[in-house]
């Protein structure tokens, strides 16, 4: 006769074998669908303010995605078709421009229309290091500021995964002065417009969006919006919208709190005024070198900064930056985790071969 004590614990092993493997169904279906799946996108040109503008449409409207980016390279303008109109900053900051042949250093970016200033800045404390990275940015022309997205290069991708791939080897292929990892919205629905691209338009959102309209001037909004207030940012013809967050300064103002309060690797954009903007990139899990920001720091770098306008974009292992088609920060891996997407700086005349 079986020993009732027997029975109970076979009976509790089983109970937790089924468990077990219900949650591992479940860990295997949420990985599955939200880092393996590669969902089919039909990416669709939007109306922009002018036909200039329009003309900016990314590759996947332009060609096939299997296009190589380095012939479409070579169509570029030659340089004396760039404007140089006082643009978007209104012919302000004039020193940060110059007239002549592009200047370069190892830290900083000079021409008649695009000024990059990319400096390292060491906080915390001994015990609790933080370094993060500032590219403060000056444009003329809204075409300087690009996005690429790895399905649009993905005959040229090392990687195993057409959907998406390194920052650094995205970076590369655009020739980016300076770029930062992206939303990574191959891997969440949302509002995604690349470019006046649009390449996906789903509600309820995954986060907070960020919009960048043909006029350099930048907004965000809570994920709670619904489809009359997407159609009213549509209406005013996005230039490129990010779904991540959260907001990190709304209307030049900290949040009162945040959900997260753990320090982490974090990645994010800054907004001034139309025609100036800068990238910050935190560099974070790394002890002696950088632990690490909260949202609420970061937050404050932003508030600290003077900028109107921040937004929180993909962080820990995708968060990167490069300058000059090399890693400008110090990734906590080797191999940053790969991304869909990314933003970038760049010539206004280079960008219509992108």
């Amino acid at each position: 006769m079986t020993n009732p004590k027997n029975r109970r614990i076979k009976r509790l092993l089983t109970a937790i074998i089924a468990d077990l493997l219900v949650l591992g169904a479940l860990l295997g279906g949420f990985t599955y669908f939200y880092f393996l799946r590669e969902r089919d996108y039909s990416p669709k040109a939007l109306e922009s303010p002018t036909p200039a503008a329009a003309s900016t449409a990314s590759e996947a409207t332009k060609a096939p995605a299997s296009a190589d980016p380095t012939q479409q390279a070579q169509a570029t303008p030659e340089p004396e078709s760039i404007s140089t109109d006082t643009g978007l900053l209104g012919g302000k900051y004039t020193e940060k421009f110059n007239t002549g042949e592009v200047e370069q250093t190892e830290n900083t970016y000079k021409s008649a229309n695009v000024s990059i200033e990319v400096s390292t800045v060491t906080a915390g404390t001994e015990s609790k290091p933080i370094t993060y990275y500032v590219a403060d940015i000056y444009i003329k022309d809204i075409n300087s500021f690009r996005t690429a997205v790895a399905l649009d290069y993905k005959d040229q991708n090392q990687g195993s995964r057409k959907n998406v791939m390194s920052t650094l080897q995205l970076s590369q292929l655009t020739n980016a002065i300076v770029a930062i990892s992206g939303d990574s919205f191959a891997f969440h629905d949302g509002i995604v417009v690349r470019n006046g691209v649009e390449w996906e338009n789903k509600l309820p959102l995954y986060g907070d969006i960020c919009v960048l309209y043909y006029d350099g001037t930048m907004e965000t909004y809570s994920q709670k919006i619904k489809r009359a207030d997407v159609d009213a940012i549509y209406a005013k013809k996005p230039y490129q919208i990010w779904t991540f967050g959260p907001q990190l300064l709304i209307d030049g103002q900290m949040p009162t709190s945040f959900a997260n309060t753990k320090a982490n690797p974090l990645c994010a954009i800054g907004y001034y005024e139309p025609g100036h903007y800068c990238f910050i990139l935190v560099d974070g899990r790394q002890k002696d070198y950088s632990w690490g920001m909260t949202y609420a720091e970061l937050s404050k770098v932003f508030f600290d900064l003077g900028c109107k306008v921040a937004f929180n974009l993909d962080g820990g292992d995708t968060a990167v930056m490069t300058y000059l088609g090399e890693w400008r920060n110090q990734p906590e891996e080797s191999s940053p985790r790969e991304t869909s997407d990314i933003l970038y700086i760049i010539e206004p005349a280079a960008s219509s071969g992108q």
